[in-house]
């Protein structure tokens, strides 16, 4: 955790979480209900920390039509013209991710939030991104889910992180490309 989110932590009263999530701890129900009122941008700190403790860079792309994911939790909820917004919706994920026993995953779906509310949640907590990597969306003279997985992976790559390669996951891919 740098010092500029060690600070505004410590300012807002949050030390004490700040050294629970350090620690490796799942924040309790309090703890979570006292953070929806506290800045976004502090949240998906604390939210980060604890997902580069917890799970480190790696980043796992999952397709929606693999067996489910039994180590992770899926965040399936998205925008609506009645519903939530993108950043309340990026709370719910940073919050899900604080009160998430470690060694559990947080994935988003890509179907749900679309693309880049996806890429965001991976700054607040996240760590996996699961959807249709063959769907519609893709051209098919782009090889289909090859060439989904591939743009995903060059985002990731981007943002600094690593895919974590998973082997079973692609070979279901390509052949329902």
């Amino acid at each position: 955790m740098g010092r500029v989110l060690s600070r505004a932590l410590e300012a807002a009263g949050l030390a004490e979480l700040q050294a629970r999530v350090a620690s490796g701890a799942a924040l309790t129900p309090e703890e979570v209900s006292k953070l929806r009122d506290v800045d976004l941008l502090l949240v998906a700190g604390l939210a980060d920390s604890m997902r580069a403790h917890a799970r480190g860079d790696d980043v796992r792309i999952l397709n929606s039509l693999a067996p489910n994911q039994a180590d992770a939790l899926v965040f399936e909820r998205g925008p609506s013209a009645a519903g939530a917004t993108g950043a309340e919706l990026l709370r719910e994920i940073a919050l899900l991710r604080l009160s998430t026993p470690p060694e559990l995953g947080v994935a988003v779906s890509l179907e749900a939030l679309g693309l880049e509310l996806a890429q965001t949640a991976l700054l607040f907590g996240a760590d996996s991104l699961i959807g249709d990597l063959g769907s519609a969306r893709t051209l098919p003279l782009l090889d289909g889910a090859v060439a989904r997985r591939r743009e995903l992976e060059g985002l990731v790559a981007r943002s600094g992180r690593r895919v974590l390669a998973a082997e079973a996951s692609r070979e279901a891919e390509e052949r329902a490309s």
